[in-house]
C-alpha cells in the first residue's frame, strides 16, 4: 500500500501548512485579523489546503502560551487528536502529528499514532521535537535535559517505536532512559511501513539525528545562498548512511497583489506586535535550557534589524513578503538552493490561503516546480 502519498515522491516543490493548530499560529501581533485557532477553522482549512493540492498540514506541540496582550498559542489542539480529526475529514493530504519526546511514553506513542495512521490510511507523519520551552516542562513537572541528552533521549525513544511498528513482540529493552519488558504493539502501520518522520533542529546534534533518522528535516535559512552548502551536506550525509532526506523551511508569507498592499498590511502587523509576547519567546528560546541553534546575542540583533520578520515568524523564521510574482521568484530561489519544500504561516490561514493558490500555485505550475492540479471535490 502506498504511503504518504505527495510526501516522499510528487511535486519538485512541496507546500504545506504550519501552525494553524495554534491561536496566532506563528505571528506575534494582537491584530484583529489574527488566525483563531477553533476546531470549526482548522477543519475548514484542512478541507481546503486538501482541495487546494497542499502537501501537508504541520503543527506546533503547544501547552502553554507566550503571555503578552494576546497570550499567542495560549489556545492549542493536542496534536495527534487533532490530526486525527482532520485525516478523517480529508482525502489526500498529510496531517503530521507533534510530539515532545520527553513528555509521552513511547509505547503510549506508537499506539497512539499507529491509530491515527489507520484513520488516515497511510496519511499520517510524525514531528518529533525535544523540547526547549522550560515553561510547559516545569508545568508537566519535569526538567529539560541538556541539550546533547535531549537527541540521546530522542534516539533511544524514537528506536522504541520502530521496533513497537515493526511487529516484533515480547522484547525486552534495557536503555539509558527506558527499561521496558516484554513489549507487543499491534496493529502495525498502516501498509506496514511507518510514517514519515520529520525533525526540526539546526545544531550539531539536531542535524545529526536528522540525518540519521528523518525523512524531512526542518532547517534555519537566513538567506538561500548561505544554505546551499549546508543543504547539500545535508543530504550527502544521509545518503551516505543509505538514506533520502528532504530539507524544508518553515516561512511566513504575506501576497498581496500590490507592493502598496503588502508594505501596509506588514506594516500593521509590526504595529501592532505582541512585544512582551516575543520577548518571553527569545527569553525561553536563549535561557539556561534553552535551544543551543542561535546564541542569545544573534537573537538579539536579529529581532533588531528584522522585526517584521520576527513578528510574522514565530520570533524569526524565513519570511516571503510580496506580490503573487515576487513570492513566485522567492520560492522559486528557495527551491533552486536545494530546499524541497515550505511550511507556510500567514497571519489568517483561512483569508489568505485561497489568493495564494489562486496566484502563486499556477506560477509554480508553469515553472515546473509543482504539477497542474486536479480538482478535489471537498
Amino acid at each position: 500500500m502506498r504511503r504518504n502519498p505527495g510526501i516522499l515522491d510528487g511535486n519538485p516543490f512541496k507546500l504545506g501548512l504550519f501552525g494553524s493548530n495554534c491561536s496566532g499560529g506563528l505571528a506575534f501581533t494582537a491584530v484583529p485579523e489574527r488566525w483563531v485557532a477553533s476546531w470549526d477553522n482548522n477543519l475548514a482549512l484542512a478541507i481546503a489546503a486538501d482541495a487546494t493540492g497542499l502537501e501537508c498540514l504541520v503543527p506546533v506541540a503547544r501547552w502553554k502560551g507566550f503571555g503578552g496582550t494576546t497570550n499567542v498559542n495560549g489556545t492549542s489542539f493536542e496534536t495527534i487528536t487533532w490530526a486525527c480529526g482532520l485525516l478523517a475529514a480529508t482525502q489526500h493530504i498529510n496531517v503530521f502529528g507533534t510530539i515532545h519526546a520527553p513528555m509521552v511514553h513511547p509505547i503510549f506513542a506508537a499506539k497512539q499514532m499507529v491509530t491515527t495512521d489507520h484513520v488516515g490510511r497511510g496519511r499520517f507523519g510524525c514531528n518529533i521535537v525535544c523540547g526547549w520551552n522550560e515553561d510547559e516542562f516545569t508545568m508537566f513537572g519535569l526538567k529539560t535535559h541538556e541539550h546533547e541528552t535531549r537527541y540521546a533521549f530522542a534516539q533511544e525513544w524514537w528506536d522504541v517505536i520502530c521496533r513497537v511498528w515493526s511487529g516484533a513482540s515480547g522484547w525486552d529493552f534495557d536503555g539509558t532512559f527506558h527499561h521496558l519488558r516484554a513489549v507487543a504493539g499491534e496493529p502495525r502501520p498502516y501498509g506496514g511501513r511507518p510514517p514519515v518522520m520529520m525533525n526540526a533542529g539546526a545544531s550539531p546534534a539536531g542535524r545529526d539525528f536528522a540525518i540519521r533518522n528523518s525523512d524531512l528535516h526542518f532547517d534555519y535559512c537566513r538567506a538561500p545562498a548561505e544554505s546551499i552548502a549546508r543543504i547539500r551536506e545535508t543530504k550527502e550525509r544521509a545518503r551516505a548512511h543509505g538514506r533520502r532526506i528532504q530539507v524544508w523551511i518553515p516561512a511566513s508569507i504575506v501576497c498581496r497583489p500590490s507592493e502598496r498592499e503588502v508594505s501596509e498590511f506588514t506594516r500593521h502587523v509590526v504595529e501592532n506586535a505582541d512585544w512582551e509576547a516575543l520577548d518571553h519567546n527569545y527569553a525561553l528560546y536563549t535561557g539556561t535550557y534553552g535551544s543551543r541553534s542561535r546564541s542569545l546575542e544573534e537573537t538579539q540583533q536579529h529581532r533588531l534589524h528584522n522585526q517584521e520578520r520576527a513578528v510574522l515568524g514565530y520570533g524569526g523564521s524565513y519570511s516571503i513578503r510580496g506580490t503573487p510574482d515576487q513570492v513566485t521568484d522567492e520560492l522559486q530561489v528557495l527551491h533552486a538552493a536545494g530546499f524541497d519544500g515550505v511550511a507556510i504561516g500567514f497571519v489568517n490561514y483561512l483569508e489568505e490561503l485561497p489568493y495564494f493558490a489562486q496566484e502563486v500555485l499556477p506560477r509554480l505550475e508553469r515553472l515546473g516546480l509543482r504539477a497542474a492540479r486536479t480538482a478535489i471535490q471537498p
